[in-house]
């Protein structure tokens, strides 16, 4: 399963890092920084697109694990039932977080510390995008429901689907090529949602058509109270699990704009995007642990729940070191290809000789909470997940900007990384249960 989700997250991870480097270049006779301004303005908005984009994987995450229970236990047509529920369960769901996120939406940036042009264009921004989360919910669920099948092809390609039209259609809206206005930030934000409606009914079609793995038809309003407490119990908690994760991203986004300068938030933003790509392969691996352990955990075969454990948390070392070393030894050309600045590719390049050896540890963290999710037991990937992201990621980016201003937000995180990382993986092999909860 990991080879093609693997391409799937790398596709789909490449449309965000190809908005950067598309917006990183834009300049006007009357504005010169524009570039750098669009990289600030994405940084204070990208904690709420991904906060809404963490929801959503969280409900995926309570679809696998019914729907994969389900299955292990023998009884298709009740994980046919889920998958329709868990559809139905993320629009609604979706819908009320983007008009919550709406109308926090200024009040937010101001927060963080956005002003000026900076507000505007990140707002322009989420004007479009925040929407388009409530369309992301479908093909996500899709590919969840697929999965929990043992599926690793056709949901991989509902991914790579939206992420290839994405990356199409970016320089159009953005520079205004040919007949296309110049949207500039507006335009990666349409190209995104573009990009999504699409997927979304191919991964409709994919899950109602090809495979006749939901069911709409057989469904009543008990048997979708019933299916949305088993999603729920795991996919609520499961997405503010993921949640954490923006909620904590924002506030050292927030530290770095009041104690730093806009080229922080900049370079902090660049090198943020840079490692979306070196942990892709690892949560891919997320993506998969759950098929497995969930339906051997239905099926009460601990063993190969636990193995599977192991399996990953060696793919996360051998994975981290590889990204570790190709990430030091070609810093600088990686904060190249994001920017020509000179003092943000300085800024940034810091990131790349510090945080990226502590990769293989936040896979851990991540890894070790899908596998959990699925076997209905997210109480383990809060804990993770808070330690990581509230107690230690947050305080460690707030003493390390006071010390060493960007370079002390990075050791920050490496720090964080690493101590949550070995105590998820220590906790899991060792004192947490590796049996499924069936109901």
């Amino acid at each position: 399963m990991l080879g093609p989700f693997s391409l799937a997250l790398i596709a789909l991870l490449s449309a965000g890092i190809i908005d950067t480097i598309y917006l990183a270049r834009l300049s006007s006779p009357d504005n010169p920084n524009l570039g750098i301004m669009a990289l600030a303005a994405m940084g204070f908005a990208y904690p709420l697109t991904f906060l809404g984009n963490s929801a959503n994987i969280g409900l995926g995450a309570g679809t696998l694990s019914a729907v994969s229970r389900a299955l292990g236990q023998n009884d298709p047509q009740r994980a046919h039932r889920h998958g329709a529920a868990a559809i139905l369960l993320g629009v609604s769901v979706m819908s009320m977080l983007v008009i919550l996120m709406w109308l926090l939406m200024p009040f937010t940036l101001r927060m963080m510390g956005a002003e000026g042009e900076i507000k505007r264009m990140a707002f322009a921004y989420l004007t479009i995008s925040l929407p388009g989360l409530v369309v992301v919910c479908v093909p996500m669920m899709c590919s969840n429901v697929l999965r929990a099948h043992g599926e690793a092809v056709l949901p991989s390609t509902i991914m790579i689907l939206g992420a290839v039209l994405n990356i199409i259609i970016d320089p159009f809206l953005i520079f205004g090529l040919g007949p296309f206005p110049r949207m500039e930030v507006e335009g990666a934000a349409l190209a995104t949602v573009i990009g999504n409606c699409i997927a979304a009914a191919y991964g409709f079609h994919g899950v109602k058509v090809r495979r006749g793995v939901v069911n709409f038809a057989e469904m009543t309003f008990k048997s979708l109270k019933r299916a949305w407490k088993t999603i729920g119990r795991v996919g609520l908690p499961a997405a503010l699990t993921n949640i954490i994760v923006p909620l904590s991203v924002a506030v050292a986004v927030g530290i770095i704009a009041n104690k730093l300068t806009v080229e922080d938030v900049a370079a902090f933003t660049l090198a943020g995007r840079a490692e979306l790509f070196a942990v892709g392969v690892l949560y891919a691996l997320s993506a998969c642990i759950g098929a497995l352990t969930g339906q051997n955990g239905g099926a009460k075969l601990t063993p190969r729940v636990r193995q599977t454990f192991k399996i990953c948390y060696t793919i996360c070392i051998v994975w981290g070191t590889l990204m570790a070393i190709i990430m030091a030894v070609f810093a600088a050309q990686i904060a190249g290809m994001f920017t020509p600045d000179a003092v943000l590719i300085e800024k940034a390049t810091t990131y790349f000789y510090i945080v990226p050896v502590t990769i293989f540890a936040y896979g851990f963290v991540f890894v070790s909470a899908a596998g959990f999710n699925a076997l209905g037991r997210p109480r383990y990937g809060l804990i993770f997940t808070v330690l990581r992201s509230l107690l230690l990621y947050i305080s460690f980016v707030y003493i390390g900007v006071n010390m060493a201003g960007l370079m002390g937000a990075f050791i920050g995180i490496a720090a964080a990384n690493l101590i949550a990382g070995l105590f998820a993986a220590g906790w899991s092999l060792y004192r947490a249960p590796m049996t499924a909860k069936l109901h």
